[in-house]
C-alpha cells in the first residue's frame, strides 16, 4: 500500500519543528512520531543538523545498519560512532546538504512495526572515506533507504536500516515504479 502525508500530519510535523528547535537533541529523538511515514521528517531533521546524537536516538540498542557500500553498523554505540565521524569537523558529511527523503512505500506491519521505503540522495564518495568532489554537492548518487520501525514506548525506532545504490535497468515490463 502506497502511503502520502495527510496535510494534517505534515502541518502537524511542521509546528513541532517549528516548536522544537531549540529543544535538546535529546527531546526531538524522544518526541513521538505522528505516523510511521513523519518518521523520515524528524530523521532528515536530526541528520540535516549533522547531529549524531540525535541521530543515534531515533535508532533502537540493537540497530543494524548496512550502508550503500555494504559496511554493517551494529548497535546504536556503535551507530552513534560512525555518525560523528561521518557528520563532525573534517567528515565527509560535514558541510553538506542533503536533500529530503521522499516516501515511496509504507506498510504497518503489525500495531507497533512498519516499514518504510524512501528516495534518497547521498554524494558520490571516493576511496578513504573522502568526497570525490570536495567542495561540491554533485553529482548526487540515487538510493532506496528501507526501515524497519518499532513502536517502543510511544516512539518509532530504527531496529535495522539498509541503505540501497540505484543503478537503473529496464525491465521489460511496466510497472508503477519504472515508465
Amino acid at each position: 500500500m502506497t502511503s502520502s502525508p495527510t496535510r494534517r500530519s505534515v502541518l502537524a510535523t511542521a509546528g513541532f519543528f517549528a516548536a522544537a528547535s531549540p529543544l535538546r537533541s535529546t527531546l526531538l529523538a524522544q518526541k513521538p512520531a505522528v505516523d510511521p511515514a513523519s518518521f523520515l521528517a524528524i530523521y532528515d531533521a536530526a541528520w540535516g543538523r549533522h547531529d549524531p546524537h540525535a541521530l543515534a536516538l531515533l535508532h533502537a540498542e540493537d540497530v543494524l545498519v548496512v550502508n550503500r557500500f555494504g559496511s554493517m553498523l551494529e548497535g546504536r554505540e556503535e551507530l552513534e560512532r560512525a555518525m560523528a565521524f561521518l557528520h563532525g569537523p573534517g567528515g565527509p558529511f560535514h558541510t553538506i546538504s542533503f536533500p529530503a527523503q521522499q516516501l515511496l512505500v509504507s506498510r504497518m506491519l503489525s500495531t507497533d512495526r512498519a516499514t518504510l521505503h524512501a528516495s534518497w540522495k547521498n554524494p558520490v564518495m571516493a576511496a578513504g572515506d573522502v568526497l570525490a568532489n570536495p567542495g561540491e554537492q554533485k553529482p548526487w548518487v540515487d538510493m532506496i533507504s528501507t526501515y524497519l520501525l518499532a513502536r517502543r514506548g510511544g516512539a518509532w525506532q530504527l531496529v535495522q536500516h539498509d541503505l540501497h545504490s540505484v543503478d537503473p535497468i529496464k525491465i521489460p515490463i511496466k510497472t508503477k515504479w519504472n515508465s
